[in-house]
């Protein structure tokens, strides 16, 4: 995952990454009949998550495009990190959302911390204490804000992940990744400095080449190139 993250990021031609599954789950996190057989279960992940070492989330990897998660099907558990670390999350809609983690004796910390950060407090500490007794539906998701769109018919997911991907790959590169890393700190910091931060990466575009682009082509009623 470090390595596909980064592979699209690093290539100057995809403007946007849209993160999906393949078949009934978008993700359903650890494998629990590995961590019942093997005898090291969860000890196994211990350095790299006291040490916050993880490289399997965009936001871990510093992925400066725009990342689209679209959720199709079961996301469960470690699958939510993807959820909390995207941009901009797009659901279909039989999709679901849990996270077994206290039901199967394991602690939920940090993918809840990073939803927390986007929806609102209660509705994530329920998720975590309900554990695989309760699943959030797609509908109920995005009244929670954990989503901002749900697709139906649940098969034009990919189409409406594309629409939406190509409408934000028509914008400034360079602007997209400064207002990416500007919006991210902010989440971590308390409102003023946060806008110290902001307008950092505002003044830091000034004199960039889409900046004298953007003003003359909405002047003369075209695309920017």
């Amino acid at each position: 995952m470090a390595e596909a993250w980064l592979e699209p990021d690093r290539d100057p031609a995809p403007r946007v990454i849209v993160h999906t599954g393949e078949g009934r789950a978008f993700q359903t996190g650890a494998d629990l009949s590995e961590m019942a057989g093997d005898g090291v279960g969860m000890r196994r992940y211990q350095h790299d998550l006291l040490d916050l070492d993880l490289h399997f989330t965009s936001w871990h990897q510093k992925v400066a495009k725009p990342v689209i998660a679209a959720v199709n099907g079961i996301c469960a558990g470690g699958g939510l990190h993807f959820v909390a670390d995207a941009d901009i999350v797009i659901a279909a809609s039989d999709a679901t959302f849990f996270d077994p983690h206290l039901s199967v004796g394991q602690v939920t910390a940090i993918e809840m911390i990073g939803l927390a950060k986007k929806m609102p407090f209660e509705a994530v500490m329920r998720m975590a204490l309900c554990g695989s007794h309760e699943r959030l539906t797609a509908r109920r998701a995005y009244e929670l804000g954990m989503v901002s769109q749900v697709v139906d018919p649940p098969e034009r997911l990919r189409e409406e992940a594309q629409e939406l991907a190509e409408k934000i790959a028509r914008d400034s590169p360079a602007a997209m990744a400064a207002t990416k890393k500007a919006l991210w700190a902010a989440l971590e910091l308390g409102l003023t400095d946060a806008c110290r931060v902001g307008a950092q990466h505002l003044v830091g575009l000034w004199g960039h080449a889409d900046q004298t682009e953007g003003p003359r082509a909405f002047v003369e009623k075209r695309p920017p190139h």
